[in-house]
């Protein structure tokens, strides 16, 4: 008897709240889950969403190019306007493209340590 995909993702499934706990020990967690991408700013990669967690207050994303060769810097949440700022060298980049094709399939998480010394976000497929 084949086994299904369903039985395997409760094991996968568990990484990700250990995860999310680990991190939000050590820093603030937010999580946007992207709807679409602006459509009153065509020239920017801005992407519009919703918080998808009690905690989170992120409403957007926005997406700045930065030169090959310099070092990108650190994603970032600018609280005024609830919008996650992050960077990438090439819009090449297949995360970009995926996101940029299917925008609503995407989530985006970002930590922040406690002390602001230190970011990360990650873009993941949600389906």
């Amino acid at each position: 008897m084949p086994t299904s995909r369903k039985s395997a993702l409760p094991e996968q499934g568990s990484v990700l709240p250990e995860t999310a706990r680990a991190l939000k020990a050590s820093g603030t967690v937010e999580v946007l889950r992207i709807k679409r991408r602006s459509r009153k700013h065509p020239e920017l990669l801005l992407f519009k969403g919703a918080p998808a967690s009690k905690s989170s207050s992120v409403r957007s994303a926005l997406i700045t190019l930065v030169e090959k060769g310099t070092p990108l810097p650190q994603p970032s949440l600018a609280e005024a306007n609830d919008r996650l700022h992050v960077y990438f060298h090439d819009l090449e980049d297949k995360e970009i493209q995926s996101l940029i094709a299917e925008p609503g399939a995407y989530l985006w998480y970002f930590w922040r340590s406690f002390d602001g010394s230190q970011s990360h976000a990650w873009l993941l497929r949600a389906r």
